[in-house]
């Protein structure tokens, strides 16, 4: 059964998009249609700086040193959190910060998981929202899936193989696809719709849905249509930007945004002897001296803080550099610096320690020393 009540389909409300890695879903059967309102969505008008994004990293880093606590205090810049799952500014949260543990999973239409940080994230957007606050979306937008509306039965076009019909806004010679955090949200936006269409929603990776708006005819991508204020529109250069700098399986991510689990410790650890990362950097101080951004816990553990995506960094408001950092350049760190109890990552939210046990992978990946 559809999502909606039905209509016939609008060459002007879909466009084709290739089904690999979709799955379809559907409510219950004894959902109730939707009603339409008078009015067809505005295409927003929210826009993003993507300078303030453009040209984040580098293609290679420097060599950087760890500060020395018997020294004098080093450029790095450190943190000191509450406990040892809380590797976040002591400052009071704002967005696009997140709580340390992973939210509880959600489905807002039984049988459909919401993303739910992503969905958190955007209840904390308002109107004339900061570009570091759409980047902050931005970030908790990379993991888990994204629905798209599908104009029809995307079940059977994908048993059929056909390209699916993605329902899309136009606003006059520009064409925005849709996505959503939930099922909720798109039932939301179909009952703005003058006239409601046989719609269901399709599921997908949310990289996947990225890709597809920055390999088609779109001007961005626009995130819960018809939940303004808490909506964004993301233009397809920061899409493209964004990707370019992403770990295609976001791997790492999506092990630190899932629910805990008594091995996921082990599984990052594991993955970041495959997995290339970034770390947080300052220009140093008067000497030039450049430090990495370390966390410190109350009973004096040192953690290096790794972030998945450069956003991650700049999610933090501290002014650092993201960095790249390859898995070589992590073993050769924590080799090199034995009091170093492991590392954090993301501490903007989720956040996941991965003490020095469980980084046995990414030791063995380090340079051996002469006795």
């Amino acid at each position: 059964m559809a999502l909606f009540s039905r209509r016939k389909k609008s060459a002007d409300d879909a466009v084709t998009s290739a089904p690999d890695a979709a799955e379809a879903v559907e409510t219950p059967a004894d959902e109730a249609p939707v009603t339409a309102a008078e009015e067809a969505p505005a295409a927003p008008s929210i826009g993003i700086s993507v300078q303030a994004f453009r040209g984040v990293g580098a293609e290679a880093g420097p060599e950087v040193s760890l500060p020395d606590p018997d020294a004098k205090p080093a450029p790095a810049v450190q943190t000191a959190p509450a406990a040892p799952a809380a590797a976040a500014p002591a400052a009071e949260p704002r967005l696009p910060l997140a709580p340390a543990s992973p939210p509880e999973q959600t489905e807002s239409v039984p049988g459909m998981k919401d993303n739910v940080l992503l969905r958190e994230a955007l209840k904390q957007v308002e109107k004339g929202a900061s570009n570091e606050q759409l980047l902050g979306v931005m970030r908790q937008a990379l993991q888990g899936h994204l629905f798209i509306r599908v104009n029809g039965d995307a079940r059977a076009q994908i048993a059929e193989g056909k390209p699916l019909a993605v329902a899309v806004v136009r606003d006059e010679e520009r064409q925005f696809m849709l996505a959503f955090s939930s099922a909720a949200a798109v039932r939301d936006s179909v009952k703005l719709e003058a006239d409601p269409s046989s719609t269901s929603a399709v599921a997908q990776p949310s990289t996947s849905v990225m890709q597809q708006v920055v390999a088609g005819d779109f001007a961005g991508l626009i995130i819960d249509n018809a939940s303004a204020p808490h909506r964004v529109v993301f233009p397809t250069e920061l899409l493209q930007k964004t990707l370019e700098q992403a770990d295609a399986e976001m791997t790492v991510k999506t092990i630190v945004a899932a629910p805990r689990e008594q091995d996921s410790a082990t599984r990052a650890g594991e993955a970041l002897a495959e997995t290339r990362m970034w770390v947080a950097v300052n220009d140093g101080g008067a000497d030039g001296q450049v430090g990495i951004a370390e966390a410190q816990t109350t009973d004096g553990k040192r953690f290096l803080q790794l972030f998945s995506h450069p956003l991650e960094v700049i999610a933090l408001g501290r002014g650092d550099r993201p960095l790249p950092f390859e898995p070589a350049q992590l073993a050769k760190v924590l080799a090199g610096h034995t009091e170093m109890a492991g590392v954090v990552i993301d501490p903007a939210g989720p956040t996941l320690i991965v003490e020095r046990d469980a980084l046995a992978r990414v030791l063995e990946l380090a340079p051996a020393t002469e006795d």
